[in-house]
């Protein structure tokens, strides 16, 4: 019930306008770019109310929510319009919070014509309403036709507050927004809560499947950053990365190198093979038993094999509990234990709260989460499902073991300078590409002029440049997407699907303008290097640039490796020799 009080004090910020915009980013958990900021509103005079939401709450109550949300629209368009140059460079969209109940309104629609929003020198593209999913829609026919008017204008949709509210699955489906926005309940901690990493790991395979982009709120520790990257949900905003604030800006080189960090981790041990090792293949079959079996009978199972660590209590095919079998002797010993309970159901003594992944998980992922549980569950062991269904146990020696194995072959393979994966795996990555015959596109790189630069400029600056290359190359990758250093200054990677002739393109546009950042102004000037050659003679060299051919199977299926390595090797020489001829005319 709003008071008069509250009345009053409404009508106050309505009448004067009391509200000020606040921006906050929201950044890509690949590569630290900026997608957008949302466009929150504040109250100018602290104290007339507790917080945002209780004011929105008594607008509603007393019938003028319209005014209110038409007062902050307009406050943030302007805020928009100040700084537009900002939003240009930043290649930005905007995200404006929108109740679904104002949504269909034809006031609302009046106000966010092509004309209206031109006038403030934003394209309808570059806006995004976020609709909460908080509140119950009354009329879901006119709600979704009002989402399609806005889409045919050009508008983006994004759904708030997923994970909160009364949408679900259903709505989204139906709607076809262009973002899922995952609340903040649901990321917070996600790294302690296996239920959470389930939902959001499910929300990602479904981003996958439907083309929607996911960007998680109320990012507020490293973990939970880096948790949602290792996941794969593609943005996210939060006061880890950045708090809202008047200016349109996002000034945090260090989360910027933190995710950018991450992910190369990430794509190395992609590049490595690491993706093929999942957590079925540590699985053992472990004891199942029916939660009305007896803690007698278990107890006597345990006795007779002491290899068993456990057991895991099992329900038409899905697990209930756990429990371990230092925890089912720690509960029957005492004076008291084996009386009072060995008579009593497994079921209630299992354990609730318990580790459980997807078959096909990583083992690298698997892991890190199992080392991040509380101490009295740290050496628990681990369920894995498939296809929602029990299918084994993994121990944590055996986890622990095999991922110590796996650092130890990335070591080996990896090339010092770079990190990426080196001749033996790029033979294996190469031959299965190949053989597979998925769909993929093969590149051979190769710097130009490089001697020359490593004469003039050392060895150490001649590193920095095959470091900026492979970081290019990682940067340019896709998730699914190989590359490897085959050693000095020549680079494999293997794309998947068929690239079109921008992509090498963008890349090699992207090295160059980094590698020669690296020469003296002079140098940079006149485009040129004078250096003795190999025969000791005085010759002009051009900077350092890249020769990049490609081999795909779109038009006709590959051969086989030899071919495939010859194929690629010949263009890389008739490229070569063409450069040499241009640049002596």
């Amino acid at each position: 019930m709003v008071t008069v009080e509250q009345q009053q004090k409404l009508e106050e910020i309505i009448v004067n306008q009391w509200i000020t915009p606040v921006y906050q980013p929201i950044v890509s958990l690949q590569d630290g770019s900026v997608l957008g900021f949302e466009a929150l509103s504040r109250v100018e005079k602290p104290g007339i109310f507790d917080n945002i939401e209780e004011m929105f709450q008594c607008a509603e109550e007393s019938g003028c929510i319209w005014m209110l949300e038409q007062v902050c629209r307009r406050a943030i368009l302007r805020g928009v319009y100040d700084q537009k140059n900002v939003l240009d460079q930043y290649h930005a969209k905007i995200f404006i919070n929108v109740s679904p109940k104002v949504l269909h309104d034809e006031k609302f629609r009046q106000g966010f014509t092509r004309e209206y929003t031109k006038r403030y020198g934003i394209d309808t593209e570059r806006i995004v309403f976020e609709v909460t999913e908080r509140e119950r829609v009354e009329d879901e026919n006119s709600f979704r036709q009002a989402i399609g008017h806005y889409k045919m204008q050009n508008y983006q949709i994004a759904i708030d507050d997923v994970g909160s509210g009364y949408a679900g699955l259903n709505r989204i489906c139906s709607l076809s927004p262009g973002y899922i926005k995952l609340d903040n309940e649901l990321v917070h901690d996600v790294y302690k809560n296996p239920i959470k990493y389930a939902m959001i790991k499910g929300m990602v395979e479904f981003s996958h499947s439907s083309g929607t982009l996911l960007i998680a709120e109320g990012i507020e520790t490293k973990k939970e950053l880096e948790l949602l990257i290792d996941l794969g949900v593609q943005y996210g905003q939060g006061y880890y990365l950045a708090s809202p604030e008047r200016m349109l800006r996002f000034d945090n080189p260090q989360a910027v190198s933190e995710i950018l960090e991450k992910n190369t981790c990430n794509h190395m041990h992609n590049h490595l093979g690491v993706k093929k090792y999942y957590i079925k293949n540590l699985m053992k079959t472990g004891l199942t038993v029916e939660k009305n079996a007896t803690v007698e009978s278990v107890l006597s199972y345990m006795k007779h094999h002491e290899e068993a660590v456990g057991i895991c209590v099992v329900e038409q095919g899905r697990v209930s509990g756990i429990l371990t079998r230092e925890k089912l002797f720690q509960k029957l010993s005492g004076q008291y234990g084996f009386s009072l309970y060995h008579k009593k159901n497994i079921g209630d003594l299992a354990e609730k709260n318990f580790l459980m992944v997807d078959a096909h998980t990583s083992i690298s992922s698997v892991a890190k989460i199992a080392m991040e549980r509380e101490m009295d569950a740290l050496y628990d062991f681990i369920v894995v499902r498939e296809d929602d269904k029990y299918a084994g146990i993994v121990t944590i020696q055996d986890l622990l073991k095999k991922a110590m194995e796996i650092d130890v072959d990335l070591a080996k393979c990896a090339n010092p300078l770079t990190g990426l994966p080196g001749n033996i795996v790029i033979d294996q990555e190469v031959k299965e590409s190949v053989e597979s015959g998925k769909q993929c596109t093969i590149y051979y790189f190769d710097l130009d002029n490089f001697k020359a630069f490593n004469d003039v400029y050392g060895f150490e600056k001649g590193d920095e440049v095959i470091r900026i290359l492979a970081d290019v190359l990682k940067k340019n990758a896709g998730g699914n997407d190989f590359v490897g250093h085959i050693g000095g200054d020549d680079f494999v990677m293997i794309c998947e699907g068929y690239q079109s002739l921008a992509f090498s393109e963008k890349i090699r546009k992207e090295f160059e303008a980094k590698a020669h950042m690296l020469y003296k102004e002079e140098d940079r000037i006149r485009r040129c290097i004078r250096t003795c050659n190999r025969h000791g003679i005085l010759e002009t060299f051009p900077l350092v640039s890249v020769t990049i051919v490609s081999a795909s199977n779109e038009q006709e299926a590959f051969g086989d490796y030899e071919e495939v390595v010859g194929m690629l090797a010949g263009y890389k020489k008739t490229a070569k020799t063409r450069k040499r001829e241009l640049a002596t005319g």
